[in-house]
């Protein structure tokens, strides 16, 4: 997911292996390139989900980074 002021797109991610200076390196890649895009935006649309769906993609969103993201290293 990546955050876009008040709305919420996901991008599946996909692990494989690339070469990285003759070595292979095991990698998440967010696929945003062949991914299909699912746009929720908050509106003032009393009827709409997309309010609470932004708040669950934002939590997800964050949960990740707090807890199986790492800083890159080289």
């Amino acid at each position: 997911m990546t955050r876009q002021g008040s709305g919420a797109f996901f991008y599946p991610v996909v692990e494989h292996t690339v070469m990285i200076e003759g070595k292979e390196v095991g990698i998440f890649d967010p696929m945003g390139k062949d991914a299909i895009l699912f746009h929720r935006a908050i509106s003032d649309d009393e009827t709409s989900d997309a309010p609470q769906y932004v708040e669950q993609a934002r939590t997800w969103f964050d949960s990740m980074w707090s807890t199986i993201a790492r800083e890159y290293q080289p």
